[in-house]
C-alpha cells in the first residue's frame, strides 16, 4: 500500500485521474440538460427562445460552459478508453502519450475556437 502511493505521489497519474472524474461528473451533471436543449428547446422553441440562448453562449460564461462541456468529457473518455485497451491486454507503446496528448490537443483546439477566434 504505501508503495503505491509512492508511486503516485511521484507520477503525474494524480492530475489525469482528477481530469477523469471531474470529467465524468461533469457529463453526469450536465449532459442531458445539454441535450434537451438542443434536441427539442432550440429545433422546437420560438425565434426569441433561440436567440436567448445565443447571446448566453456568446457571453464569456456561456463560451466557458461550452470548453467544460466539450473538454471534460473527452478527457474523461479517452482515459476510459485506455484503460479499456488495458482491460483487454492491449498495451499501446506509447498509449498514455496517444490519449492524454490527443485529449491536450483538443482541449487546446477547444479554447482556441472558443476564446481566440
Amino acid at each position: 500500500m504505501e508503495n503505491k502511493q509512492k508511486q503516485l505521489k511521484r507520477s503525474n497519474e494524480r492530475l489525469f485521474l482528477g481530469l477523469f472524474n471531474v470529467g465524468g461528473m461533469w457529463a453526469a451533471i450536465f449532459a442531458a440538460a445539454i441535450i434537451i436543449i438542443t434536441a427539442f428547446i432550440i429545433p422546437f422553441g420560438d425565434a426569441a427562445t433561440r436567440s436567448y440562448i445565443l447571446k448566453l453562449m456568446t457571453m464569456f460564461t456561456g463560451k466557458l460552459f461550452l470548453f467544460f462541456m466539450i473538454s471534460l468529457p473527452i478527457w474523461y473518455g479517452l482515459h476510459r478508453i485506455l484503460h479499456m485497451l488495458h482491460d483487454f491486454n492491449i498495451h499501446p507503446r506509447r498509449g498514455k502519450l496517444l490519449t492524454y496528448g490527443l485529449a491536450l490537443a483538443w482541449t487546446i483546439h477547444t479554447a482556441y475556437i472558443l476564446f481566440v477566434r
